[in-house]
């Protein structure tokens, strides 16, 4: 297999982590994709250290946590220096995701989360006083996601009914 390839195994066991990476053992998935759990263990390494998992992340009810303000802020920046500020703006309190998005305008979506208007008011100066220009700002109520949910599960055992 080339190193960079994408086989049957690696979809099943992408698909199997994106179900719910915190409850499954590698036993569990290399049962599931017909693989011995070492073989798991080596795939998982192997995804991660080619970029294609990135992580794994805890999806946070903001509002519950005592975080109020939840806002979406899109932006633009110079097309040229977009790549370098995402970098820069993650280090801004607060930001907890920027999107690059493919455009002239508007080509940043980035999630802002605060305490209160204070904090939000500080990023959003903090964002200014880097280059970025806000082009709106939008509260947001409430975000349901999830992986695409075709990935790899023919590759699997898995019942349909997990």
């Amino acid at each position: 297999m080339a190193p960079d390839e994408i086989d049957n195994v690696d979809k099943g066991i992408i698909y199997l982590l994106q179900q719910d990476a915190r409850k499954r053992t590698v036993a569990d998935i290399g049962e599931q994709v017909g693989v011995s759990s070492s073989t798991v263990t080596n795939r998982i390494d192997r995804l991660e250290e080619q970029g294609v998992i990135k992580g794994y992340h805890t999806i946070v009810d903001y509002t519950k946590a005592g975080l109020g303000h939840h806002l979406l802020v899109t932006a633009t920046v110079p097309i040229p220096e977009r790549e370098e500020r995402v970098d820069e703006i993650m280090e801004i309190s607060g930001v907890v995701s920027v999107r690059e998005l493919l455009s002239n305008n508007a080509n940043l979506s980035l999630e802002l989360i605060g305490h209160s208007q204070d904090d939000i008011e500080e990023s959003l100066i903090e964002l200014d006083s880097r280059g970025v220009d806000i082009e709106s700002v939008e509260i947001m109520k409430q975000e349901q996601a999830q992986p695409y949910n075709h990935f790899g599960q023919e590759f699997t055992d898995e019942d349909d009914g997990v």
